[in-house]
């Protein structure tokens, strides 16, 4: 009878292929590497954009709002102390004084400009008043695209910085060519100041030079003395007057 045939030893046994664990090893290998280049590419890029987000946006770096994005320094505008958050453009030594606030892009504003602008100048340069503007950016959430509201009082603030006296024809003048809620870019600004006043502020609003202080100084001392925009204040109480009768403010001043 024949015998079955002996089973083959381990030592008899045909070896298995090891290149599937040699590929395998390799491929882990591959896999760790590049885990590690893509750690290391993104702190790579992280480092970069840090060092470009402090040197290239700088002043007067453009925004995709089409406005300026100042440089983050506080700058206030000549004679006024950084905490001050106001213009004074005319100083009585016996009248009252008057505080008005108000927003280029706000339209009651440009109604308040059009029936009280020309009395409040007046008093004012008559030395009547101790006049003080509060120019807010209180709707620049509001404009589309954002920044409107900031990027016109920063416009009329470079007017006043290089000639007081022709802050009036500058506010007068933004108010005349105010837009509707999708703002004007810087260049439009500039021209209309510059037909209004023949001062070029091109520079100081391309910088955004007095940003900082309309948005730190100016918008957060008015949030917590006024309602909104536009607002008077004759000797620090709130003008309780019909702010759309022709000569109310004017009135209400001769009788403070």
């Amino acid at each position: 009878m024949a015998q079955p045939p002996v089973p083959a030893t381990p030592s008899e046994a045909r070896p298995r292929s090891r290149t599937p664990l040699v590929l395998g090893i390799v491929g882990g290998l591959a896999c760790l590497g590049l885990v590690l280049l893509l750690v290391i590419g993104g702190i790579a890029g992280y480092v970069l954009l840090r060092e470009d987000s402090g040197t290239e946006a700088g002043p007067g770096t453009s925004t995709e709002d089409g406005g300026a994005e100042g440089s983050g320094e506080l700058v206030a505008p000549p004679g006024a102390a950084e905490d001050q958050p106001y213009l004074e453009l005319s100083t009585s030594t016996d009248g009252p004084v008057v505080d008005v606030h108000l927003d280029f892009l706000c339209p009651h504003c440009k109604t308040f400009e059009e029936l009280h602008g020309a009395d409040l100048q007046e008093m004012a340069e008559a030395g009547e008043i101790t006049l003080r503007m509060h120019p807010r950016p209180m709707l620049d959430a509001t404009s589309s695209p954002a920044g409107y509201s900031g990027r016109a009082a920063n416009a009329a603030v470079c007017v006043y910085a290089e000639d007081p006296a022709q802050w009036y024809a500058a506010s007068t003048a933004l108010f005349a060519n105010q837009p509707e809620a999708t703002g004007l870019p810087d260049e439009e600004l500039v021209r209309i100041v510059e037909e209004a006043t023949s001062l070029d502020i091109s520079d100081c609003q391309a910088e955004g030079t007095y940003q900082p202080w309309l948005q730190d100084v100016v918008e957060p001392d008015a949030q917590q003395t006024v309602q909104g925009t536009p607002a008077v204040l004759i000797d620090g109480e709130p003008f309780s007057g019909d702010l759309a009768g022709p000569g109310a403010v004017r009135e209400a001043v001769e009788a403070a």
